[in-house]
């Protein structure tokens, strides 16, 4: 063979022939890297090596190979290479996996240099890490077979270092090593978009540089200078309050802060505020505020949108990400396998078009908004977990709510934070409710002196940087006001007949249950015994679709919010966690079941939020629903009482609550936040509690321990094998697990490769087996709703709903009298539809249960 005469093809056309060339894809992928490196700000520099843009050309290098090049018999044909390949068995018996074979060859042509580690930043271009180094037992496999493959990898590298200039000349360090692996991943999917970049043929070096550059401006990517403002000039004239001035004075260079006050007392514009100087001074570039639950990310960017707005030198620029925003952008993406009936190849064009069309796109937006899930995966083994942090990368990052999190995700946050400081972001964390020793698990995160930090003064700001003492800066607490508490047994009825003859007074009553087949239940009986003409009655859960979600979201959000109506019916909402923080609504009345203190609070934050000139309530009161417990009773009868919520939270913790607000009648907000969170997660001396308590604490002792080891366990990315990049993955305790269900009203075959569905918001069109296209992923996406597995018959994916989802997702026909068929299941369903419900249970059904269940935190 005379490997000069050959052209090595990197992607297949559309009838299985050759097209661009390995030599011109890896051009192209370098060039985009060059772009995308010349957009990154001065606070990167020191985590983008010289040789970085051709370090990503040689992403494909593998390509030249007999285990990928015999997957296009038109090229063997073509080559005359036939008969060899299959004499040789090429097949079988060579790598194909291109990225392997791509790190394989950069680890021998690096290691003279010592700086082989590098390869790994290629090598894991598709999202699979093979490790530190290919194994040796591998070798056999990957080496050469033929002599062209060498002699055509080495002259491909030779013109890239040509064309691009050198390698990497320095070992990375991690933060840099991961960095530049996302790098090139992004770049590789930009550079594969046939919208700027031929599928059939190459371009020179400058043409290349030139899509490069236009492909950029058309996805947006970066973009949006801040200029001098004034707070008053960012938040409707607004003067700051003292917790907001405390934060923007010492936020001058990036760092860790750590922000704690009461809810509603303006943590967000301290954040944003403080953003704005880390920006205009430009520490750093860019801003991903991170929130709980997706209704509190869908909100949160309607207060962050009008700051940017204002904040941007250039309006033209302002583009804000948020999780939902794919659904209604026009960007394009044209991405196809580089060979047709290729599995990896297939895959990898899925997980590319994921990041422009799923909740991801939020992650490399200079601006962006979503769940601190998404962060979270930048930290643990799931594929493509550098892409996050190449998309975090210099960035102002706001925690929001860090108290809410469990043992297990609260690990995985203190990671984080070492994560992002270490690509030079800032990291702001804001809390209405952190335990003094959490704040120091926090600050020894930053690598401040934690054993400085001993003020107990709230609200508080605290500063930590590497190696520096800790600020600690007291703040002004806010005037003080006093609601009156209820913690006592209650059975459902009176509860709602509290609610009923409430709302039906005229007031606006919140009903927050713990899980959603209890917000369900209680929704279908206040439905059942309110009058329609005097009160409003609604449930807000996870559990209904994305289009449904968000309408009843902007309907209820708004009618509970500032700017409500204090005149007309009244109303009772039943919600679950989704509402208890970081939005903005405003009660009279709240009923509760028992949940940990801090989550209490929260709830709490959403009583009287705002002054009124008049309300149909005379006072701030909230209920707390606590099961009556045995004080002789086992630790098992204990957990018992629970119920439900036992499930949801830690008998214990629960216990120790209940404990708290018996002795209370009343409680001052903020001054006795510290007072009660101390009281209940404070350690207690050997043998002051009854024996049973002891059982119930040695078991979140146990559990804790166990929880914080699979955490870090999950952070161990070199040692780990990658998992799949599914929403949760990884950054909650393992629950209850769950599934993605799309709801369609009917779906007609046309032809074998084409479906013509009506989805349930009422929306028509074609899908296709083969032609992924943007308008059905968002029609997919908008009709998608999670709900528990056990509920959810095995059911194959036809080949429309593979093309246009991410992860294993079932599909079902939504009746009108409610009922949902799954076609070509493997068992019936209970599983029911309604607007108002959401998905749930039909009590008139047998109930499969195809795996073992509990109800999970909500959100």
């Amino acid at each position: 063979m005379h490997s000069a005469m050959i052209k090595f093809w990197a992607k297949t056309l559309s009838n299985g022939s050759p097209g661009i060339t390995v030599r011109d894809h890896c051009l192209n992928v370098g060039c985009v890297a060059e772009a995308l490196m010349a957009r990154s700000g001065k606070t990167l520099l020191d985590l983008i090596p010289q040789g970085s843009s051709t370090l990503a050309a040689l992403h494909d290098i593998g390509k030249i190979s007999t285990g990928f090049q015999s997957k296009c018999p038109v090229w063997l044909e073509q080559t005359g290479l036939s008969e060899v390949a299959l004499r040789e068995r090429w097949l079988e018996h060579s790598e194909s996996d291109h990225a392997k074979v791509s790190q394989y060859f950069l680890e021998r042509a690096l290691k003279p240099f010592g700086t082989q580690l590098w390869a790994v930043a290629a090598g894991v271009h598709h999202g699979r890490i093979f490790g530190r180094r290919i194994a040796e037992p591998e070798y056999a496999r990957i080496a050469e077979r033929e002599a062209w493959e060498k002699e055509e990898r080495e002259k491909l590298l030779a013109e890239l270092i040509y064309l691009l200039g050198p390698l990497p000349a320095q070992p990375p360090q991690e933060a840099g090593l991961w960095f530049v692996a996302g790098l090139i991943s992004v770049a590789d999917w930009i550079g594969s978009n046939e919208d700027f970049f031929p599928v059939d043929r190459g371009l020179t070096l400058e043409q290349s540089r030139e899509a490069a550059e236009k492909a950029l401006d058309q996805i947006h990517w970066l973009g949006g200078a801040v200029s001098p403002r004034a707070f008053g000039e960012l938040f409707d004239g607004y003067a700051p309050m003292p917790l907001q001035k405390a934060l923007h004075e010492h936020c001058q260079q990036p760092g860790l802060f750590i922000v704690e006050g009461p809810m509603g007392c303006g943590k967000t514009e301290a954040a944003l505020w403080a953003a704005h100087r880390l920006m205009e001074s430009e520490a750093n570039e860019g801003l991903y505020f991170a929130l709980p639950t997706q209704v509190t990310s869908n909100r949160i960017h309607q207060r962050v949108r009008p700051f940017l707005q204002v904040a941007l030198a250039d309006a033209s620029t302002f583009r804000l990400a948020h999780g939902a925003s794919w659904l209604e952008n026009d960007q394009t993406l044209v991405l196809q396998p580089s060979a047709i009936g290729d599995a990896s190849a297939s895959d990898h064009v899925r997980e590319g078009r994921s990041w422009f069309a799923s909740s991801k796109h939020a992650m490399l937006a200079r601006f962006g908004v979503g769940t601190v899930d998404q962060a979270l995966q930048g930290v643990v083994a799931v594929k493509h977990f550098f892409v996050r942090r190449f998309g975090l990368a210099g960035k102002v990052v706001i925690l929001d709510e860090v108290h809410s999190y469990d043992v297990y995700t609260g690990t995985l946050i203190t990671q984080l934070i070492k994560e992002l400081l270490a690509l030079r972001c800032s990291v702001i964390i804001l809390s209405a409710t952190l335990t003094k020793a959490r704040r120091q698990e926090l600050i020894a995160a930053a690598g401040g002196q934690a054993e400085t930090a001993a003020s107990l003064s709230y609200p508080l700001v605290t500063v930590a940087r590497e190696g520096e003492p800790v600020v600690e800066v007291p703040v002004e607490s806010p005037a003080s006001r006093q609601l009156k508490l209820k913690t006592t047994a209650l059975t459902e009825d009176k509860i709602l007949m509290e609610c009923i003859d409430r709302a039906e007074s005229g007031q606006h009553v919140l009903y927050l249950r713990n899980t959603v087949a209890e917000a369900q239940e209680t929704c279908r009986k206040a439905k059942a015994g309110v009058r329609d003409s005097l009160v409003e009655v609604a449930t807000l859960h996870s559990r209904f679709p994305f289009f449904r979600r968000q309408e009843l979201e902007n309907v209820w959000l708004e009618r509970l919010g500032k700017g409500r109506s204090d005149e007309g019916k009244g109303s009772l909402l039943i919600a679950t966690q989704v509402v208890e923080q970081s939005v903005d609504i405003d009660l009279d009345f709240i009923v509760s079941d028992l949940a940990p203190t801090d989550m209490l609070l929260q709830r709490m934050g959403r009583l009287w939020r705002h002054e009124r000139k008049s309300r149909k309530a005379s006072e701030p009161e909230f209920w707390i629903n606590a099961p009556a417990v045995n004080a002789e009773a086992g630790a098992k009868e204990l957990a018992r009482a629970f119920g439900k919520s036992g499930y949801v939270y830690a008998p214990y913790v629960l216990l120790r609550t209940a404990e708290v607000f018996a002795q209370r009648e009343t409680i001052s907000l903020p001054d006795q936040i510290r007072e009660v969170l101390e009281a209940t997660y404070a350690e207690r001396p050997e043998g002051e509690e009854p024996e049973a308590w002891t059982d119930l604490k040695a078991e979140v002792d146990a559990e804790r321990e166990k929880l914080a080891q699979e955490a870090e366990s999950a952070t161990r990315v070199l040692g780990r094998q990658s998992v799949d990049d599914k929403r949760e993955y990884l950054t909650r305790r393992a629950g209850a697990p769950t599934k993605d269900v799309v709801l369609v009203r009917s779906c007609e075959m046309i032809t074998r490769d084409q479906w013509h569905l009506t989805m349930l918001d009422g929306e028509s069109l074609t899908v296709s087996a083969f032609e992924w296209s943007m308008t059905a992923a968002r029609a997919v996406h908008r009709n998608l709703v999670r709900t528990p597995l056990y509920q959810v018959p095995p059911q194959d994916m036809p080949p429309w709903l593979k093309l246009h989802t991410h992860g294993l997702t079932s599909w079902a026909i939504a009746n009108h009298d409610g009922s949902l068929d799954f076609p070509d299941s493997q068992g019936p369903s209970a599983l029911a539809y309604d607007a108002a419900l959401g998905l749930h249970i039909r009590k008139d059904q047998p109930q499969p249960r195809y795996t073992e269940d509990d109800d999970e935190f909500d959100y």
